[in-house]
């Protein structure tokens, strides 16, 4: 095992070149957890608090754990890469799926395509395939070029929750059998956090399904057998990089429980009715460490649903999120959405109840709505998320390549967190814990 690299080669600070102009910001401790998440705080806007309110880092007794203390940057990479190994196998033994290849974008308008929660800012990438032959060189003004008949409107993939469904019925899956990719999409409408990155990176699964199987106990029996894979893989990679724990700090007692417990968005809010539903969800992962909270989309007795769904493809009644509580942030960590998909039914029940039923006209839904498309279960795991988990560092962007601010580089960089970066920064040297010699 190598251990952490030495001090005169460390993590980044400011950037040699600002690209967004950022002025310096003041951060302090003023905002708490509640006051970002009902909405006190615009996060964006206060600039006292810097790019986000020192709260959603590590609390600052924890910083030590993270791994990146003790890891080398090339161990976090070789350790990702066995998660990924351990949990691809784990698909392919414990739930017989294939792995499929990926697609990267999607013609635009047919609705295969995610459009998350349907608001403007979540809405996908979008781009121009001119397929046409353009002469080389910079002295040629495209902007002059007449336009090609084959011209093609292209979109980013969000996630791929009806294409795989198209692709259980080409491959001919029968009840049972399923496919899982490993996609890579940009989801440009979210903040980057310390679990937040506009660069969405998961498992995607689907499973060909009877009638008989949308049912809730066919939901928790999915979510038991994927929450396995995930608790074994704790073990494993815990094994493997016994670094991973910081000797004496009491997250190195910490595991994933090895049971995963079950409620509804409907109990959840009957427990913690005065909370916001990211703070329900704060408090029940502390009370239970993993649950899986069933019944995502339809407004609860506060008109508030407990996460804004996609009319399109999960059925509202019949899917959930996977959502633990985090050793070194200590918040909610969300792993995993999956669920039912919509039937003819429940798919017309919720384009009703979001005011778009014309979306019924479009390519996929006409099919789906006409029986062509066979009944599925599935869903996505994050993968640097679980990654994010298991080797317990502090932020999402020490384990994936994400796009961040100058002033989140800034911020991180002063709690300790050793980002991966996607442009040249300046060094800048950090305190490291290095485990004791043998």
């Amino acid at each position: 095992m190598r251990t952490r690299r030495n001090a005169n080669n460390l993590l980044f600070g400011e950037l040699t070149q600002n690209y967004h102009k950022s002025k310096t910001i003041e951060i302090n401790n003023e905002a708490t957890l509640s006051d970002i998440q009902t909405g006190n705080i615009t996060m964006n806007e206060n600039k006292e608090h810097g790019y986000m309110p020192n709260d959603l880092l590590p609390p600052v007794r924890n910083r030590e754990a993270n791994s990146t203390n003790r890891l080398s940057r090339l161990d976090i990479q070789r350790a990702s890469t066995d998660i990924k190994r351990f949990i691809e196998h784990r698909l392919e033994e414990d739930l017989g799926l294939v792995k499929h290849t990926t697609p990267l974008a999607m013609c635009a308008g047919t609705g295969v395509n995610d459009e998350l929660d349907g608001t403007k800012s979540k809405s996908s990438v979008k781009f121009i395939v001119p397929n046409q032959d353009i002469p080389r060189g910079l002295s040629v003004d495209e902007d002059h070029l007449p336009k090609s008949a084959y011209e093609m409107n292209c979109e980013v993939v969000q996630s791929l929750a009806k294409w795989k469904r198209l692709m259980l019925d080409r491959l001919g899956c029968q009840v049972g059998e399923g496919i899982y990719c490993d996609s890579t999409s940009i989801r440009k409408g979210y903040k980057g956090d310390v679990t937040h990155s506009v660069i969405a990176d998961q498992w995607d699964y689907e499973i060909r399904i009877s009638k008989e199987d949308r049912t809730v106990d066919k939901l928790k029996e999915f979510v038991r057998a994927l929450w396995k894979i995930i608790t074994d893989c704790e073990d494993y990679i815990i094994e493997k990089y016994p670094n991973i724990l910081l000797d004496g700090h009491p997250s190195a007692n910490k595991r994933l429980p090895k049971e995963i417990t079950f409620i509804t968005s409907q109990e959840l809010h009957e427990k913690h009715p005065d909370k916001n539903p990211h703070m329900k969800e704060n408090a029940i992962v502390r009370e239970f460490g993993a649950v899986f909270i069933i019944g995502m989309g339809w407004p609860l007795p506060d008109g508030v649903p407990e996460e804004v769904r996609s009319p399109g493809y999960d059925d509202w009644n019949l899917n959930g999120d996977i959502i633990v509580q985090n050793f070194v942030t200590e918040y909610r960590h969300e792993l995993s959405s999956q669920g039912m998909r919509v039937n003819e039914e429940s798919l017309m029940a919720q384009l009703q109840h979001v005011g778009r039923l014309e979306d019924a006209e479009l390519p996929y839904f006409k099919a789906l709505l006409d029986g062509k498309l066979p009944l599925s279960y599935g869903g996505g795991l994050g993968i640097s998320r679980i990654i994010m988990l298991l080797l317990r560092t502090g932020h999402i962007g020490e384990v994936q390549v994400g796009v961040w601010h100058d002033a989140h580089f800034k911020q991180a960089a002063a709690a300790g967190i050793d980002m991966i970066p996607d442009r040249i920064i300046q060094r800048r040297k950090r305190h490291h814990h290095h485990p004791k010699e043998n």
